[in-house]
């Protein structure tokens, strides 16, 4: 594998445009597209809405009701407000481009991105991913799963982790099916072209989701071992008794709709040993290197050796860590924050690391271009996958398969 450091320019002023020689470089080239591209906003309207599905949840068939965060190109010119972002209707959040619930655009075939959130997360934390590439055409949905948001876990009621591992990979199998047949009577039905193929990425818990939905198996006899029926975690050991439990884990999550995923701080969370390998689809990783609750020993270096497509990409932060990913650092005042994560200043929220406000642009970037890469099939994204890193001198490393 080869590792690239970082090309020392400003994420907001890249301009790097060359050719990518293909074939051996026999005289055939594709011009690259030009990096900038990939920081600023597309030709699109981007429209904000917040919408709610319903559908019968693994093993238990009960209807299990999810909060969709969507953002999506919309028409020219629709008089729409601004979008306001406000978790749980209360902690405000800076909409930035988004407007609130314009007419989608005349256009069809658009492309489908679904972000998952992390452990005790909220699926608005997507808003700067879903701003970015919803103005380029694509529709990107962001669950609330249900039973492991930040009021789940803050106010109650929250779901054990064997039951959350459940339903998220099958809260996505959901979205997709409701966005490929479902959505009657909303001007979104019928946009997302489903058949071209769904591209995931999620943080931390949601990196499992990423993980597992993409096509890797949880080791289910191990997770059953490991449970305490006797201690503080004694619900998990009653998820996994339960036999519709078991026969939904063996069956596995695997969703053949999605054609690419990017885990961010993925939790590896009992994904059985040599499953990343068997993944037949391209993974952009995305990780920091002084992440402290999915560590580089637990997390990174077992995930980027595990995975093994020749298309596999690893996109490093040496100063981020586990909240490098999402604006909480920059968004949220100090003690807003302690209110939903404790200990947030030494996992990312803090000088000592990389500043939010550069991090996240620059992942947008690259999961943009991995997306026109490998759902879109867009070769002139090539180069800058494959090329020096975006970013600030030293802010990125990328390494190849």
């Amino acid at each position: 594998m080869r590792s690239l450091s970082s090309w020392g320019a400003t994420a907001g002023a890249v301009v790097w445009v060359f050719t990518l020689c293909l074939a051996g470089c026999d005289g055939d080239s594709v011009p690259t597209a030009p990096a900038d591209e990939l920081f600023s906003s597309g030709p699109y309207e981007v429209g904000y809405r917040e919408m709610t599905m319903t559908y019968s949840a693994a093993a238990s068939m009960e209807p299990r009701e999810l909060v969709l965060r969507v953002w999506y190109p919309a028409q020219d010119e629709s008089g729409a407000a601004p979008a306001r972002y406000a978790v749980a209707g209360v902690v405000d959040l800076p909409a930035g481009s988004a407007l609130d619930a314009p007419p989608v655009t005349d256009e069809s075939n658009l492309s489908l991105v679904i972000y998952s959130h992390g452990n005790g997360g909220e699926g608005l934390l997507a808003y700067p991913y879903g701003e970015l590439m919803a103005s380029y055409g694509w529709v990107l949905v962001a669950p609330n799963h249900t039973g492991n948001t930040a009021l789940d876990l803050a106010f109650g009621p929250a779901d054990p982790p064997a039951l959350v591992a459940l339903n998220r990979p099958t809260d996505i199998t959901a979205i997709i099916d409701e966005f490929e047949s479902g959505l009657s009577g909303d001007d979104l039905e019928g946009k997302a072209d489903v058949d071209r193929g769904v591209f995931l990425f999620g943080h931390s818990f949601g990196g499992y989701t990423s993980f597992t939905a993409g096509g890797a198996d949880v080791d289910y006899d191990a997770a059953a071992a490991a449970a305490d029926c006797e201690g503080m975690m004694s619900e998990n050991c009653d998820v996994l008794t339960d036999p519709n439990v078991e026969a939904a884990y063996r069956a596995g999550f695997g969703d053949p709709r999605i054609v690419a995923i990017a885990p961010q701080a993925p939790a590896l969370v009992a994904i059985a040993d040599g499953e990343l390998g068997d993944l037949t689809i391209p993974t952009m990783l995305m990780t920091g290197r002084l992440d402290q609750t999915t560590t580089q020993e637990e997390s990174a270096d077992p995930s980027w050796a595990g995975i093994d497509d020749p298309d596999d990409i690893w996109v490093e932060m040496p100063l981020g860590a586990h909240y490098s990913f999402v604006t909480i650092c920059h968004d949220l005042d100090p003690d807003v924050l302690a209110l939903f994560i404790s200990g947030a200043d030494q996992d990312g929220c803090s000088p000592d690391f990389i500043d939010t406000r550069e991090a996240v642009p620059v992942l947008a970037a690259y999961l943009l271009a991995f997306g026109r890469r490998h759902v879109l099939g867009q070769t002139e994204w090539d180069a800058i996958l494959t090329g020096p890193a975006l970013g600030n001198e030293g802010d990125f490393v990328v390494t190849l398969k």
